[in-house]
This record gives C-alpha cells, structure tokens and sequence, in this order.
C-alpha cells in the first residue's frame, strides 16, 4: 500500500495531509488545521519565490515522523530544518517562526501563538491519556475519558 503524508487532491485545488491522530480537543484540531494551512501557504510563497525544499530523504522524514510519535511534545523532536534533536517546544515555536508570514496575513498569528502556549502547557491527547491510565484508570476509563472530551 502507498501511504502520503501530503499530497495534492486529485479533485480539489487543494492539499490532502494526513493527520497523525484524533486529537481530543476542538481547539487541538483547529490549532493542527491553521498550521497546516500555513505550512502549505509559506510552501507556496516560497515556491514563487524560487526557493527550493529542504532536500531531506524520505528515510529521515520517517524517523523525524516516529520520533514525534514516540516523543510527543514532552522530548526531543528533530528540527526539520537541521535534522538533529531539538526540544518539542523550540521545534514548535520555530515552526511559528517559519509561518509567521503565512498566520499574520490570514489574521491567525495571535490565536496561534496562543494555542500553541497552551498546549504545551497542558499536553496533548496522548499525554492526557496516559497521565489517564497511570492514575489508576484501566483501558475502559481512559477510552470513556476520551468520548467524553469529544463531546465536550
């Protein structure tokens, strides 16, 4: 099977990305949305621009892409810009940097800078679940947790 991460719609103008998880907050999904929507938008100007992407093989894409999934937001993530380990929280703000352009011209900059503050406060899904289940919670708790922060 051939999987993508992002891709172009075959029948929109628009990009596809898949999406690493469900996130278990309204605002979380927001927060992923607007960010990808400025990754695409600082792409595209930069494209315009006669810049070329970073040339990083799809093997170090991967492992950049496992270690976020095993790290999350409370270790090392790699900065797509140099490869190498960096705190989750400085690879985010980084990434603010990158798109600032792009979140100050669609008005989402302020929100943005926000979102992302809090949610490296709080934690994300995966961190809200575990903290669940290490508190004594069996699997059944955390999934009821779960359905109930989705409702909210």
């Amino acid at each position: 099977m051939v999987y993508f991460d992002a891709r172009l719609s075959a029948n929109y103008p628009t990009v596809e990305v898949r999406v690493a998880d469900v996130c278990l907050r309204a605002d979380t999904a927001v927060l992923v949305a607007t960010l990808v929507r400025a990754l695409v938008e600082t792409a595209a100007r930069e494209w315009r621009d006669g810049r070329a992407p970073a040339g990083h093989s799809v093997s170090l894409l991967r492992l950049a892409a496992w270690r976020a999934a095993r790290s999350g937001l409370e270790e090392d993530l790699l900065d797509p810009r140099t490869m190498r380990p960096r705190p989750a929280a400085e690879v985010l703000r980084a990434l603010l940097e990158h798109t600032a352009d792009a979140l100050r011209a669609s008005g989402d900059a302020g929100r943005v800078d926000e979102a992302v503050e809090e949610l490296l406060r709080r934690g994300n899904g995966a961190r809200e679940q575990r903290q669940r289940m290490e508190r004594g919670g069996s699997l059944r708790d955390v999934v009821t947790e779960c359905v109930r922060r989705t409702q909210d």
